[in-house]
């Protein structure tokens, strides 16, 4: 029987899985660190080793049991992280065996198993992508969080920013002052000032940044402030949308369905102002998601890319996927 690994590493959060080639889930592992190879460069290889014998250990198997590995990767196109963890792969001698894939890629193949759609990725980062009638990719944003405007990160930054020009006036303006208080609960500091330099100061500033981002959506009901930065935030990502559309040799009809993948876009806060953003191009738009880790996806395409076997989503839901991490 024939064992495969799937890995979906983002920038704040990487799940491992082990299946067999029947899509039976053996063991999957869920942690809370980030393996984006340009944010990561130096620890995301060793992260992502450690993560495979893990899979493995738990049931006392050898790394040399796996028959492929796939790895779906934010920022896997950065030369020199990925470089870095071939050469840790090598070390392994499971080079050979391993397909490294963006992980939006790795999403595509569990949320648009008919290689149809549009597939929107928003968490700590975005990216949209679609294939065209060609089988060929077609993707807008994914080009770093400093340039994705509207993600996770993004609205964090923002959240940051709008305190930073605003410091003087705080303490006069419910709206500010709300954020303020919502960020010291949630940092357990005494003063915004010291929240700043912790977050600017700590490697995982990236991570901790985006992590305000639920907060502000859930705020952004009554605080006008929060529903601000949402509201450009979704409109910056309607421009990203459209843009895919317009990269496209088919066009959607007037119902637009979109498919979702990622923290930020599973809110339904988030959806509402999007749909708004998008309403002068679409008046319905659907969302289809999966319950399904982007981490299945990078196993799928290693299998077939590396043993030439095919297996289907159906199988790993009759593979009782569900099983404990």
């Amino acid at each position: 029987m024939k064992l495969y690994i799937g890995i979906d590493g983002g920038a704040s959060t990487t799940r491992g899985v082990l299946i067999n080639e029947n899509g039976e889930t053996l063991n999957k592992i869920i942690i809370n660190k980030g393996t984006n190879l340009k944010e990561f460069e130096n620890q995301a290889p060793k992260l992502l080793i450690a993560l495979i014998i893990d899979l493995c250990t738990e049931l006392e198997l050898s790394i040399k049991d796996i028959s492929a590995f796939g790895f779906g990767l934010a920022a896997v196109s950065f030369d020199r992280g990925r470089e870095s963890l071939f050469k840790e792969l090598d070390r392994y001698g499971i080079s050979d065996k391993s397909l490294l894939i963006n992980d939006a890629e790795a999403a595509y193949k569990i949320v648009c198993p008919d290689n149809v759609g549009i597939l929107v990725t928003v968490g700590t980062g975005i990216i949209c992508i679609a294939k065209n009638l060609d089988g060929t990719f077609v993707k807008s944003a994914g080009k770093g969080h400093e340039n994705d405007l509207g993600s996770g990160y993004w609205i964090g930054k923002e959240t940051f920013l709008k305190l930073a020009l605003n410091e003087a006036i705080i303490d006069f303006d419910k709206d500010l002052l709300e954020i303020k208080n919502i960020i010291l609960d949630k940092f357990n500091y005494d003063t915004f000032k010291e929240t700043l330099e912790y977050i600017t100061e700590s490697e995982d500033s990236l991570t901790l940044k985006a992590s305000i981002a639920k907060d502000i959506l859930l705020a952004s009901n009554k605080n006008k402030v929060a529903m601000k930065i949402v509201q450009q935030a979704t409109y910056n990502l309607s421009e990203y949308i459209l843009q895919i559309i317009d990269s496209l040799d088919y066009k959607p009809s007037s119902e637009l369905i979109l498919f979702g993948n990622g923290s930020i876009i599973n809110s339904a806060i988030y959806r509402k102002s999007l749909s708004d953003a998008l309403l002068f191009d679409y008046q319905n738009i659907s969302w289809v998601f999966s319950n399904l880790s982007a981490s299945y996806g990078a196993a799928i395409l290693a299998a077939l890319s590396k043993d030439n076997i095919t297996i289907t989503l159906k199988k790993i839901l009759n593979g009782d996927y569900l099983v404990s991490a």
